[in-house]
């Protein structure tokens, strides 16, 4: 059977997001975008993380992980413009705290998603002092936990956020087809990046500071067709290439390690109309080798992938970490299957000499997935959210023996060495 080996000092756990565990942010700008009926899910309580964040880390540690991504709620932190709320920054010491003594390497994310209210309703990302107003941000939250935490993300997936926002229109401030703001967002954010790289380094100079980046895997649909590889590369270099770019200087990013979030395969194939004549159409045939298979999100799932985006980012010289990497499902073999295949993914990425230095999995358990409520199910553990209960999932045990031991087997063809036990009942909760 294949065996996989990993660093003795490898991190190993899950990531959440505040907004999508900790229930109750009214503060931020999702908060009135749910109410408005806009979308059919509200957040609510979400996970009630804010208040459970213990008996979550004692979670974590008891399925062997030794790490822990997280993000500060920056509307808590900063309620309303250069006022500090002391509660809030020191529920954020205990957290920290509490993931430090179960032997848990906090891995925190500034800004995942949600901007205060007050930042909103001036623009957001676009408002010509929202660099000056993170950065003033960052320095507090550097200067307050920056002596219990060296793994810093500025900013989660630019890309993803400027698409929603202003393209597909179902995130907050919903707006549909304003490509130019979409753009002027990703620029933004990434100029947010360099400013808060530098102030985390003036407080911390030691400290591991990067973006989580969105990687899918961008292929053409025929290798030997010159128009699907032009629109394969050139979106290629709009989803994966051009933050890079924009947080370069000199041209070198301004990153201590690259952080990816790996989820699927985008095959592409040029079509000589509309949008698709620049970054092409997606190719849903099956006839790119074994079937194609896809998450309950419709997103194809391919472990190769993950080998892939890893090898094309040594082209940077700099460590690497899988910051989010999960399937949303109800099918516990799918769910097991597919963590079994992206580790292995990791197992030859590692055996070929890649500098990586963590795997984070998405998600420690069910929240509340932005637009999809609590419909997508990617957690470890499934989140009853009536009774609040976490059950872990047979994927769980398996992640836990790689955890624990450094060390993923892979059996033959055949062989099930995890019990297909049924995914707990669940249904298409609406959180009010």
């Amino acid at each position: 059977m294949p065996t996989y080996r990993f660093p003795r000092d490898f991190l190993w756990g899950a990531a959440t997001a505040a907004h999508q565990v900790e229930g109750g942010n009214r503060l931020n700008d999702w908060w009135p975008f749910e109410q408005s009926g806009r979308l059919p899910y509200r957040s609510g309580e979400a996970c009630r993380h804010w208040e459970l964040f213990e008996q979550d880390f004692d979670l974590a540690r008891d399925l062997g992980h030794n790490a822990h991504r997280l993000s500060l709620e920056w509307s808590r932190i900063e309620p309303e413009p250069g006022r500090f709320d002391e509660t809030a920054r020191a529920h954020y010491d205990a957290v920290i705290d509490a993931l430090l003594a179960r032997g848990l390497e906090p891995v925190v994310t500034l800004h995942h998603f949600t901007n205060p209210q007050w930042l909103a309703e001036a623009g957001g990302w676009l408002n010509a002092r929202a660099v000056e107003r993170f950065a003033r941000y960052v320095g507090h939250a550097a200067r307050r936990y920056g002596d219990r935490v060296r793994w810093w993300l500025t900013v989660n997936e630019p890309t993803v956020v400027a698409k929603h926002a202003y393209v597909v229109g179902d995130w907050p401030p919903g707006e549909k087809g304003a490509w130019g703001k979409a753009l002027r967002m990703i620029a933004a954010t990434c100029r947010e990046h360099r400013r808060a790289y530098r102030v985390i380094h003036a407080i911390r100079p030691d400290a591991m500071v990067s973006f989580a980046h969105s990687c899918p895997w961008v292929v053409p649909c025929d290798p030997n067709r010159p128009q699907d590889r032009l629109v394969a590369r050139a979106r290629d270099f709009f989803l994966n290439d051009l933050c890079f770019h924009l947080v370069s200087e000199r041209g070198r990013p301004l990153l201590d390690f690259v952080a990816l979030n790996y989820y699927t395969r985008t095959i592409v194939r040029w079509k000589p109309e509309g949008k698709a004549l620049r970054f092409g159409a997606d190719c849903l045939e099956d006839h790119h080798g074994e079937p194609r298979r896809y998450n309950d999100m419709g997103a194809e799932i391919c472990p190769d992938g993950l080998l892939a985006v890893l090898r094309d980012h040594t082209r940077f010289g700099l460590p690497l970490m899988i910051t989010e990497n999960g399937v949303a499902t109800t099918d516990a073999a799918l769910r097991t299957d597919y963590l079994r295949g992206h580790l292995a993914a990791l197992g030859r990425a590692v055996a070929e000499g890649l500098d990586v230095r963590g795997y984070l999995h998405w998600t420690l358990m069910d929240n509340f997935e932005w637009a999809l409520g609590t419909t997508a199910r990617f957690g470890l553990a499934h989140t009853d959210f009536t009774t609040q209960k976490r059950t872990p999932r047979p994927a769980a045990e398996l992640f836990r023996r790689v955890c624990l031991t450094n060390e993923l087997v892979v059996p033959e063809v055949g062989q099930a060495p995890v019990p297909e036990i049924a995914e707990p009942a669940t249904a298409a909760e609406k959180v009010c």
